[in-house]
């Protein structure tokens, strides 16, 4: 899976001060070669696989040309944000190769096959998640028209304010403790499931994880090669200090981590000081 970050360093260079106000600039990407079986397992699922495999020629299968078969692509999600903070808003870009090609028709006619739709959904916690949002196909960017040319798609995926608003004011909560970060938003949300363990059953107010599904007709001789997506983002970087230093560090280098699949044993918690929460005042 291939990361890159930018203005990371902006994040770091605040912690001289006693409250970093710098913003947080990132991208990463997420590249799946169907040519290559075991990137491409590790990276997705898809449907019928007794059907549509994959060979050196990518994800498909070799029936007749002017054939289809309904199919998706489902890839592994995708960690965003920092282990300390995730994002409220992301622009995505998908790209897919190679482009449809045209086939005859059994009457003589040509035909160029539909190039599918991409969708996408968010996770806080990889347990609950967003419905699914379709990506609107676009213009292939720079080389990729003529060199490289495929199937593109674009969209944005934002949170509600209003999504977000119980989780702000807890954040302004948990700020007040006296705990040893904080700004660290892993260490809140454990503080928050410890008196509401369904809190995301009713609301998910970030986007820790990102995942991707293609759907299409597979038409025969047809192969995928290739499967692409590109995300950024940009978070605030007003944040506290940690009271130890040294105890939080590389957590700028890691992606947003909470797990609410994984037991409490299989978890490594943010090394903060988590108070006995209160429990929650009965609704009026």
């Amino acid at each position: 899976m291939k990361v890159l970050r930018t203005g990371l360093m902006a994040v770091v260079a605040g912690l001289v001060a006693s409250t970093a106000t710098a913003s947080i600039l990132d991208t990463k990407s997420l590249a799946i070669d169907f040519t290559d079986i075991n990137d491409a397992r590790a990276k997705a699922t898809w449907s019928k696989p007794d059907l549509i495999t994959i060979d050196r020629n990518g994800l498909g299968w070799d029936g007749e040309s002017a054939s289809s078969r309904d199919g998706w692509i489902q890839t592994t999600p995708l960690a965003l944000g920092l282990s300390w903070r995730p994002p409220l808003a992301v622009s995505v870009r998908v790209s897919i190769h190679p482009k449809p090609s045209e086939f005859f028709l059994n009457n003589g006619q040509k035909s160029i096959p539909y190039g599918g739709n991409v969708y996408v959904r968010y996770s806080p916690d990889l347990k609950h998640w967003s419905t699914w949002q379709v990506l609107q196909a676009s213009e292939p960017q720079g080389y990729e028209k003529d060199q490289n040319p495929g199937r593109h798609f674009i969209s944005s995926v934002r949170v509600p304010n209003s999504e977000r608003d119980r989780y702000g004011k807890l954040l302004s909560e948990y700020a007040k403790l006296d705990v040893q970060w904080k700004s660290d938003e892993d260490a809140v949300v454990r503080w928050i499931l410890e008196k509401e363990p369904d809190f995301f059953a009713t609301q998910l107010p970030f986007i820790g994880y990102i995942q991707f599904q293609y759907e299409a007709g597979f038409y025969g001789g047809q192969r995928i090669t290739s499967f692409k997506a590109n995300v950024s983002y940009g978070m605030s970087g007003i944040h506290s200090l940690p009271k130890d230093n040294d105890a939080y560090k590389g957590r700028c280098s890691r992606s947003w981590s909470f797990n609410a699949n994984q037991t409490p044993e299989d978890t490594e918690p943010s090394p903060a000081l988590y108070p006995k929460p209160a429990a929650r005042p009965p609704e009026k």
